[in-house]
């Protein structure tokens, strides 16, 4: 059984879509784009020239389907991580995601003391909003957790958004309850691999890269 600390209320923050972007309106009314919004706001030269390789329709379609994987996949973490009745939220799921899952549940197994799950966390100082995977202790060390899936194995040089994206939430937890993190723990279930991989990082590095990649975003969007 997972513990879970009940110490900290989140204001409650409204998410919203707009033309395939993610926006989050906080309790006094102020509307700030997702971390992910912001950190795709310029497209990156490698996903065009997948696109063109595979073709508009055939990217179209293998971008759906990852995105249902990892939305199917995340949601059996959360059941997991909620001490909901296991195997037995299982039963019926796709045999892929199944899959997917049972990879991550290796590493799922080392978190305790969870603080928050799928909760939409924002900053004032950051202009930004987002919603968070896990905030609980890896291996005893609080962390920002984020769960990702992805066809093929992948290195530490080609997730750096994802650093990022974490250490914006670390920003926006602390900005909300006065906890800090400095601790992110990555844990990505790999299609076409056998185990999952573990990255972990601290939040330092990634400070100034995200206040960069957010000015980047503002100053494109100067009616914002």
């Amino acid at each position: 059984m997972f513990n879970h600390i009940d110490t900290f209320t989140l204001p409650e923050v409204t998410e919203q879509h707009t033309a395939g972007k993610h926006f989050y309106k906080t309790p006094t009314g102020i509307i700030y784009p997702s971390v992910t919004t912001v950190l795709g706001h310029k497209e990156k030269p490698y996903l065009k020239d997948w696109r063109n390789m595979l073709g508009k329709n055939k990217a179209k379609k293998e971008t759906e389907r990852c995105a249902k994987r990892g939305e199917a996949i995340h949601k059996l973490a959360e059941m997991y991580l909620s001490n909901a009745p296991y195997p037995d939220f299982l039963k019926g799921q796709d045999k892929q995601y199944v899959a997917g899952f049972n990879q991550l549940k290796i590493r799922l197994n080392n978190i305790n003391n969870i603080r928050a799950q799928e909760v939409a966390l924002y900053s004032d100082k950051l202009r930004l909003a987002g919603r968070v995977d896990c905030v609980g202790e890896y291996n005893g060390t609080l962390s920002i957790i984020d769960f990702k899936t992805s066809n093929n194995n992948k290195d530490r040089s080609m997730i750096e958004d994802y650093f990022i994206q974490c250490t914006a939430y670390a920003i926006m937890w602390f900005e909300l309850t006065n906890e800090p993190i400095e601790d992110i723990t990555i844990i990505m279930s790999v299609e076409r691999g056998m185990v999952p991989l573990l990255f972990k990082e601290k939040i330092d590095k990634y400070i100034a890269p995200l206040l960069q990649r957010i000015d980047e975003y503002y100053n494109d969007n100067k009616n914002l």
